[in-house]
């Protein structure tokens, strides 16, 4: 297999100093990685996702993805549909790969379903910042607006005979399940049903205005 810059390897530490940190993927091939590449303390035996990048003529590798992944973007744009591969959660969200050659960022409060590291979805691109960083999204930008929602409000206090048992207190997954929107989208909407009097808002839940 040629190995190329741009390659993304899940790479095993075999041996390190205090310059670099030799490292090797499944077939016992050899790479090597300086250790200002590292973005965090490793130690022999461990693991990483490592991306393959060039300094002169030489091949490295690197655990700063986005820092070789991204320093070009061109061809990609907010709202284009991509292919995630989840390599990581962190505590803001879920690193990806997109389409096997850039690294973005799913955030936790825009995801509302279990996502399992090696996965693989469709996404978006929510937004490419000025340093290059990609925002992206599960659904498509805009996928639901405030209309949307109300309707799906109405629908579901319908079909469950007029009240739904939601609040304040209701998690976001929730929200998610039932409405497909984020609980910020959903109280847009139900403030809009509330303005015009088709529904009741209490500590116990929401109704419809007979």
């Amino acid at each position: 297999m040629t190995h190329k810059p741009g390659t993304f390897l899940n790479l095993f530490v075999t041996q390190m100093n205090s310059h670099e940190i030799i490292l090797e993927d499944a077939d016992k091939n050899e790479f090597f990685m300086p250790s200002s590449e590292q973005s965090h303390k490793l130690s022999v035996g461990a693991e990483v996702m490592a991306i393959l990048y060039t300094d002169g003529s030489d091949l490295w590798a690197s655990m700063r993805l986005e820092k070789h992944a991204n320093h070009d973007i061109a061809g990609y744009n907010q709202n284009d549909e991509v292919d995630l591969y989840i390599i990581k959660e962190t505590p803001l969200g879920y690193k990806c790969i997109i389409d096997g050659a850039k690294i973005g960022m799913l955030y936790k409060n825009e995801v509302f379903q279990k996502l399992e590291t090696g996965s693989q979805t469709k996404g978006y691109i929510a937004k490419i910042r000025e340093d290059h960083k990609i925002d992206l999204l599960l659904r498509a930008p805009g996928h639901h607006n405030t209309g949307d929602i109300s309707e799906k409000i109405m629908t579901e206090l319908k079909k469950a005979g007029g009240f739904l048992a939601i609040n304040d207190k209701t998690s976001p997954e929730k929200i998610y399940e039932l409405f497909g929107a984020s609980k910020k989208k959903y109280k847009m909407a139900l403030g809009g049903l509330y303005k015009k009097r088709l529904i009741s808002v209490s500590d116990e839940g929401i109704s419809l205005v007979k």
